[in-house]
């Protein structure tokens, strides 16, 4: 079988940028579905605000953050193999922030991911994994720096309402990856948008 890379894997790709198309039926029927607006939208600016919070001031590495159900879900490096479920609405009072999120500065976050990582090499399970891989996961750990740019972070929380308002094909649900630098967007027409941070502002740019 002929080596294919998944659509987003374990490496960093700046100029990652794929469109996949969902539910037929639901692109068909986009225009006869009543738009529905809730506590979300009602504070969006707020909420935007607190996300970016979490990502650059405490543990959360990843966000999944559903705007139509007020769903938010995190993975954060002081826990990394769970994922937290959380109301946006409860997000909106900073002592359940300071409760439930400890704080770390994102620089330290991403070293702390890269201790992690070579711990697992160190581990006697890194040698269950083939050479490729075993050279692969190596390579990337050794050549990784960063896990985003702050400004890119910026950018794609000060665009949330305006995908969030578009007419027709608006945003339905978004999760933003620190480790990869990905973000994946998903609209009411069953399509997904997936790109990495650096191209995120070139898709507001081009089709916004």
């Amino acid at each position: 079988m002929k080596k294919k890379d998944a659509l987003v894997g374990y490496y960093f790709n700046n100029n990652l940028m794929h469109s996949i198309k969902g539910d037929k039926s639901l692109r068909e029927s986009v225009y006869n579905r009543e738009r529905a607006f809730n506590s979300v939208d009602e504070n969006l600016e707020k909420l935007s605000q607190v996300w970016l919070y979490l990502l650059l001031e405490t543990g959360a590495y990843r966000l999944g953050i559903g705007l139509n159900n007020a769903e938010v879900r995190v993975a954060s490096v002081f826990d990394p193999f769970n994922t937290e479920v959380h109301l946006a609405d409860d997000l909106l009072n900073p002592e359940y922030v300071d409760f439930h999120f400890n704080k770390i500065p994102l620089k330290e976050k991403s070293q702390l991911i890269k201790r992690i990582y070579k711990m697992l090499e160190n581990d006697e399970v890194f040698a269950m994994l083939s050479q490729k891989w075993q050279q692969s996961l190596h390579q990337r750990n050794q050549g990784m720096q960063k896990l985003t740019d702050a400004d890119d972070l910026c950018f794609i929380m000060e665009n949330l309402a305006q995908l969030r308002h578009l007419e027709g094909y608006y945003l339905r649900s978004i999760t933003v990856n620190l480790f990869n630098s990905t973000v994946s967007m998903s609209f009411n027409c069953d399509g997904t948008q997936i790109m990495s941070h650096k191209k995120f502002r070139e898709f507001i740019e081009q089709y916004i």
